[in-house]
């Protein structure tokens, strides 16, 4: 990625100066995007929703707080700083998205968009997209409530639609899938701890006939992709009870359910089918606590943390997963009650806990912020547990799998934390008040190897900047392996449109990529949701949301055609590699072909995909650049491979092989010769 020398607030100083207008791009001319004194009054919005969640769990609106390397491979980010033969960048003030009076929407060049409020510092957008050789790239795939995959009857079935999806990432330059495989104390999988999702065969615990995820696992690695395996650690239920069971066969009414205790809830839950009798909380409701009528594992209890534990140590000696991966959902979120807001731990949740765990030997004072602490202490040692027997499973078995974290996008503000960000104190926030999850200090102490902070907020929106937060959490990383790539909210084109002028902006996500490329430390984009990078049929909306559809088709239209249109690779984690992969060999073309080739490798090398390359000049400048990539090929159990460039028939390129293993570290290329 591009690296400026310059700061945004020097950029604009540069701009003044040389246009002799407050804003103007770099050649004296100034560029608002076609933007004429709009006027705005459906900005309303405010950025305090925690509706960034990744997996919209709480399908019952009930979350509503409106606050809301080897061979030289030794840049442990990738950020692609070697400008040699790039274009010089120049820079673009961005304004203010808004609804006109006569109802169509534009830029107004009246208004430029701060860093953050009282910032008196301005966003500028670099006019180049320069696509980078190594940047993570995903989309997460939420099975919670069927939101990105439907329950299907048959075997067949799903993989139909599971490959329908892969099509869809494939065709999008994706290099990761993150699949949601135990949304709530289920699995998608086969599982000896946690019972099978009511999300694949319609009936928590009821077998489906077949074991989903090592095929996912195998077609996924095929399209050259890793596959990450997305947990909730705690939630029991993602539905309040009283809905759960409103329409319930026991005879009970609202009245006496709401007044029955935790543990009888949940045998109300087991008895109504809706829980396994085999879920850890149906076997332990003692460790089940309620907010907002929904249930979680107390995550202070040691037996959960050993659970959640086991949970994921089951899956990565059993699967080979590339990374297993957390959203944002710890501690429960804020919520709001006839207008007020409720924190959990209001009534004393977790007093119980606390006295139990916190209060020993006075490790923590018996205060509000020693309770914080404390609450915060216990995602921490999920976290550490979690960590650790990665790191043991990765050591045993020389393999390189990680653990990634997507939390809310706001860690803390700074008038509460001088380490916290910009951010207005009305808005949510995950280190205190609610979540407790301190992803800060897990970045700084190398807990976690990468963080998809959820920054699920345009950069307009005044209680939660995308330009503040993409750079605070930017420069979290300084001194720390972990890499970071951010959470867009493509899902708000359509979700947010008509109280949110900015995304009516086709250009507001591609605006966000193009400006990660001047933070050095943002490695890859992550996509919420994939349902949302899916064109939709226009015509077939509601007058009222058609304009909000065709913003999002838009959009994906240009992330498609300009800033996804490029192969990448994810960013190497040499941290996590064991050996040194050695260089394919035997690389020859078939007799008389000029795009049929084959190649070799030992038996004991841990190559784990192959790239092919094809180009014309030097072999360095091929290599170096994405657009070359034309294949990956999976290594699997074989050592002999070959590869036929179907888009060459009678050219004659220059064609190199490299050799990349579970830590994405790539040797250097081998170049393909005539035998």
């Amino acid at each position: 990625m591009y690296n400026s020398t310059f700061s945004i607030t020097a950029k604009m100083i540069a701009l003044v100066l040389a246009t002799g207008m407050l804003f103007g791009c770099d050649s004296g001319e100034t560029t608002a995007n076609n933007g004429t004194n709009n006027t705005d009054s459906s900005n309303t919005d405010n950025g305090n929703t925690d509706n960034g969640n990744t997996d919209n769990g709480n399908t019952d609106n009930g979350n509503t707080d409106n606050g809301n390397t080897d061979n030289g491979n030794t840049d442990n980010r990738n950020t692609d700083t070697d400008d040699t033969d790039k274009p010089v960048q120049t820079y673009s003030p961005l304004y203010k998205y808004v609804k006109n009076s006569d109802g169509t929407y534009g830029y107004d060049t009246n208004i430029p968009v701060d860093l953050y409020k009282g910032a008196n510092q301005f966003i500028s957008i670099p006019d180049n997209y320069i696509a980078p050789k190594h940047a993570f790239r995903s989309a997460w795939v939420a099975t919670i409530s069927n939101l990105n995959i439907p329950i299907v009857n048959s075997e067949d079935t799903f993989k139909t639609t599971y490959l329908s999806i892969l099509d869809r990432f494939s065709a999008l330059n994706m290099n990761a899938m993150i699949f949601q495989i135990r949304p709530m104390l289920d699995a998608f999988y086969d599982s000896e701890i946690n019972p099978w999702s009511q999300f694949l065969s319609s009936k928590q615990g009821k077998d489906p006939g077949y074991d989903p995820l090592t095929w996912m696992i195998e077609q996924t690695h095929q399209r050259g992709m890793e596959y990450h395996a997305w947990f909730n650690p705690y939630r029991v239920t993602n539905i309040k009870i009283s809905s759960l069971l409103k329409t319930n066969s026991l005879g009970l009414s609202t009245q006496q359910i709401l007044s029955s205790t935790t543990e009888q809830q949940i045998g109300y839950l087991v008895s109504a089918g809706i829980l396994s009798a085999d879920n850890f909380a149906a076997k332990n409701p003692q460790w089940v606590l309620m907010f907002d009528e929904k249930f979680f594992l107390n995550p202070a209890i040691p037996e959960v943390i050993e659970h959640v534990v086991d949970t994921v140590e089951e899956v990565v000696r059993r699967y080979d997963v590339d990374a297993i991966h957390f959203d944002d959902y710890f501690y429960p979120y804020r919520i709001s009650v006839n207008g007020a807001t409720v924190q959990f731990g209001d009534k004393g949740e977790d007093r119980a806990a606390f006295e139990a765990y916190g209060l020993i030997n006075n490790q923590y004072p018996d205060t509000p912020q020693g309770i914080e602490d404390w609450r915060r202490d216990n995602i921490t040692r999920l976290i550490t547990g979690v960590q650790s027997v990665i790191t043991k499973h990765n050591q045993d078995k020389g393999s390189a799998v990680q653990l990634g974290i997507s939390p809310f996008g706001i860690w803390e503000h700074k008038g509460r934390n001088e380490l916290g960000s910009n951010t207005p104190l009305g808005s949510s926030q995950s280190y205190s008040g609610s979540i407790f999850a301190d992803t800060r200090k897990w970045v700084k102490e190398e807990l976690i190897d990468y963080v998809v902070p959820q920054i699920y907020w345009s950069f307009d929106q005044a209680a939660a900047p995308y330009g503040e937060l993409s750079t605070w959490w930017n420069n979290q990383m300084e001194g720390s392996h972990t890499q970071l790539y951010i959470g867009h909210a493509n899902y708000k084109h359509v979700s947010n449109a008509s109280a949110d002028a900015a995304w009516m902006n086709p250009n507001e996500i591609p605006n966000q990529i193009l400006y990660n490329q001047e933070l050095k430390n943002v490695s890859g984009s992550v996509f919420f949701s994939y349902n949302d990078l899916s064109v939709s049929n226009v015509a077939s909306q509601a007058v009222a949301q058609q304009a909000a559809y065709g913003a999002k088709n838009t959009s994906i239209e240009l992330l498609s055609q300009t800033y996804l249109s490029t192969p990448t690779l994810p960013p190497s984690k040499p941290w996590l590699d064991h050996k040194v992969t050695a260089l394919p060999q035997q690389a020859h073309f078939d007799s008389d072909s000029k795009n049929t080739f084959s190649w070799s490798d030992s038996a004991d090398n841990d190559t784990r995909y192959y790239v092919i390359y094809r180009g014309t000049g030097k072999p360095s400048t091929i290599f170096a650049d994405p657009k070359n990539i034309i294949g990956k090929v999976w290594r699997g159990t074989g050592n002999n491979f070959n590869y036929q460039d179907s888009n060459n028939q009678d050219q004659s390129y220059t064609y190199l092989i490299s050799a990349i293993d579970a830590a994405q570290n790539e040797t250097a290329p081998v170049t393909v010769t005539v035998k």
